[in-house]
């Protein structure tokens, strides 16, 4: 039998849970999570199975942005190579970002971000989620600014990763992000547990759904940490 290459790693889920009526964007869809069939229960027939029904937006939830949700000639989720959904990447410690901060270019000169890296940022946001506080969804909440993306894009940044909910709830800046159809960088929001990791390197998987065309979409985002790496 072949070795787990994970096997001396450690495991940690940075993916919010999907529920009923999960908080959303007050322009969004409801999340329904329903049981459409319960085992044992009687509606006319014997119901053998249990077996839930789910009705939400592809941005609900841990999700990616593709391309075309900004961009109608971008590619779609579909299009996207899933390599670009794993590689190593900095966990980097963004909590001095208050209410109302922007990312700049300088904060990630001064982190020490490289050209192609892929960089998660921690601002510790997601407190405000579980248990859920209105503030998670303030238009203020930090993000980047448009001169970071442009820094993002110069230095083609493979990912970024962010427990906020979005790159920029303005929708001025973050439309910039996928401009240029080729160097773009997969962009991941609603990240939770980033500060199990903060500061370290770790493996990170996200593999989105497989959505034909989709805009965005789910993933189940899991940073492998290998033992006593700092």
């Amino acid at each position: 039998m072949l070795p787990d290459p994970f096997a001396h790693m450690t495991m940690v889920d940075l993916t919010l849970p999907i529920t009923d009526d999960m908080p959303i964007w007050s322009g969004e869809p409801r999340c329904f999570v329903r049981n459409w069939f319960v085992m044992g229960r009687t509606h006319g027939s014997r119901e053998p199975l249990n077996m839930k029904h789910f009705s939400m937006s592809g941005h609900q939830g841990t999700h990616t942005d593709a391309p075309y949700h900004f961009n109608y000639a971008g590619y779609t989720l579909s299009g996207v190579p899933l390599s670009r959904y794993k590689g190593w990447c900095k966990v980097l410690d963004f909590t001095e970002k208050k209410l109302g901060d922007v990312f700049l270019p300088g904060d990630f000169e001064r982190r020490g971000v490289e050209d192609g890296d892929r960089i998660l940022i921690h601002t510790g946001w997601d407190r405000y989620f579980q248990p859920f506080d209105p503030l998670y969804y303030d238009m203020r909440h930090p993000h980047f600014s448009g001169a970071a993306i442009d820094w993002v894009l110069a230095h083609k940044l493979e990912l970024i990763g962010l427990d906020v909910p979005s790159v920029d709830p303005h929708l001025e800046d973050h439309p910039k992000i996928f401009r240029d159809r080729e160097n773009f960088p997969i962009v991941l929001e609603l990240l939770t547990n980033l500060d199990k990791i903060v500061g370290k390197e770790v493996y990170l998987i996200a593999f989105p759904a497989n959505i034909k065309d989709g805009d965005g979409g789910w993933v189940r985002a899991v940073a492998f940490l290998p033992d006593g790496r700092s």
